[in-house]
């Protein structure tokens, strides 16, 4: 891998920031979050940034920290969970080094998303309209290097998980 990074991609409530902050810290490495590159650049957080400007504009800023990832080496990066549903950006990410999907059930990952608030994807909606997103976003997902199930585990338990599959992707590297 070029790059060397290790990036986490999934759903609303896969563990994507909690686990990449042990992960870094695991693999003495820096951890970097897409989410908090957009905050930082636009000076406010995401839910205003949905509120004042829509899901269009928030996406195309994703785009530009997308760009800004590239001159990233040996880092955990946590994506947003829409982040790789865009067309190329899924090649674009396994660019730039090995993507990890957190898998899980919708049931779960719905019911961890709801217990943090400032989820703008999450405002307003159905879960069976939430549950259809999940269904449409796992065609990405599914182009990652591997994936993790981390149904019933904590994050501890899914940073072993993650070690593990590294250590047998990239052999001794990790």
């Amino acid at each position: 891998m070029p790059a060397d990074n290790v990036i986490l991609v999934g759903f609303m409530g896969a563990g994507k920031s909690s686990v990449g902050r042990l992960l870094a810290r695991r693999l003495g490495r820096c951890f970097v979050e897409t989410d908090d590159m957009i905050v930082a650049r636009e000076g406010k957080p995401i839910p205003e940034i949905f509120r004042e400007h829509g899901e269009v504009r928030f996406r195309e800023l994703e785009a530009e920290a997308l760009e800004a990832l590239r001159l990233k080496a040996g880092d955990v990066i946590a994506t947003g969970g829409g982040f790789p549903c865009h067309e190329g950006r899924m090649e674009a990410l396994r660019d730039l080094g090995t993507v990890v999907w957190l898998a899980g059930e919708f049931v779960d990952l719905h019911e961890r998303a709801g217990r943090t608030g400032g989820r703008p994807m999450l405002a307003g909606r159905a879960p069976a309209e939430l549950e259809e997103l999940y269904r449409t976003r796992q065609a990405y997902y599914q182009r990652a290097h591997v994936s993790v199930d981390t149904s019933g585990l904590g994050p501890d338990q899914v940073v072993a998980r993650v070690l593990a599959v590294l250590r047998r992707v990239h052999a001794a590297r990790v």
